[in-house]
């Protein structure tokens, strides 16, 4: 049942049992010549059939034990259709709400190297849709809860709680200290500098993106802890650029990160003691067949299209296209 619909029944169930009252008072009173209290004390123990001494007097008259019934019977329906409508309220209100949050920081509490988004907006959305599309666990939070409710069939089974993404409190709640990395992604670049302080306090290792709106603040968010700043009018602007000058190009990522069957992406995978000293042709891409290697950055040296008899060293990367599918078989390979 939602919200909204218990509400109006509510709203028409009082409606109603204010009807039922006012007939009552006028029967009744006019009953016993206008002694107007009695007749609302008559309604009031006739509707909550409590059934108490009856003031006025109906012995000797069958149209008012006939309108007494009458009152009886539409009281006590519209009562248990109110009172019950109340109790839904009552459930779907505070009850699901609390079992709500509580159920979902279990979840939080079980995670850890997830990521964590602050701010439900266009760009928190889209940053949601790309971590949910290539099966990354994250956190969705903001300070509304409804903006999170209508989110959430986009995203089904996901991690979402309101709160102010600012407070220690919460933060740590989110898991701040367990997780991989945090977008600062409030609308307000005041908001995305406090998150940015608060969680470098917190975990001083996570990996912090935020967003930016004027770049003459790009000094103070990363003196602030920002490993990393996108400004989405920059963003943007590039983007128009290359739909004008390359558009071959923006319409193959296009595809390739919309394709419903394969949905590709450019990855980057480290390499760890595991393959230390090893060559590319040890890599445990084996079946992969939508796995392609693309460059390897060795320190601050790129090696693009690398050859499989390169020694492979602790600390590179190796950037490849691939499905999130076969990622994970990589990645547990490695481990």
């Amino acid at each position: 049942m939602e919200l909204n619909d218990v509400l109006r029944r509510i709203k028409i169930a009082g409606g109603i049992f204010l009807g039922v009252l006012l007939i009552g008072v006028l029967g009744y009173g006019w009953l016993s010549n206008g002694q107007w209290f009695d007749a609302f004390y008559m309604t009031a123990i006739t509707i909550s059939t409590i059934g108490f001494h009856e003031v006025i007097k109906l012995d000797d008259s069958y149209s008012g034990r006939l309108f007494t019934i009458f009152i009886a019977f539409s009281g006590i329906g519209v009562l248990t259709y109110l009172f019950s409508n109340l109790a839904a309220l009552f459930v779907e209100g505070d009850i699901r709400k609390t079992f709500y949050k509580r159920n979902m920081i279990n979840k939080i509490k079980k995670l850890e190297g997830h990521y964590i988004i602050c701010g439900c907006g266009r760009v928190g959305r889209n940053i949601a849709l790309e971590l949910y599309k290539t099966n990354r666990p994250f956190v969705l939070t903001d300070i509304s809860d409804k903006v999170l409710e209508n989110f959430l069939p986009q995203v089904p089974d996901s991690v979402f709680i309101a709160g102010d993404s600012t407070d220690d409190g919460f933060l740590d709640i989110l898991g701040v200290k367990k997780a991989a990395g945090i977008f600062a992604n409030a609308s307000d670049d005041n908001t995305n500098l406090v998150i940015c302080i608060t969680a470098r306090q917190l975990n001083p290792n996570i990996k912090i993106i935020t967003r930016i709106n004027d770049m003459n603040h790009a000094r103070k968010m990363r003196r602030a802890g920002a490993d990393k700043i996108v400004s989405p009018t920059f963003i943007g602007g590039q983007r128009m650029a290359s739909e004008m000058v390359r558009p071959a190009v923006s319409s193959f990522m296009d595809d390739m990160s919309g394709n419903s069957e394969f949905n590709l992406r450019m990855e980057e995978i480290g390499i760890s003691d595991k393959l230390d000293g090893q060559t590319l042709e040890d890599f445990p891409m084996a079946g992969c067949e939508h796995t392609i290697i693309l460059a390897l950055k060795d320190g601050d040296k790129w090696i693009y299209n690398p050859k499989g008899g390169h020694k492979l060293r602790k600390g590179n990367w190796i950037i490849l296209m691939t499905t999130p599918k076969e990622r994970k078989i990589i990645e547990q390979r490695l481990l």
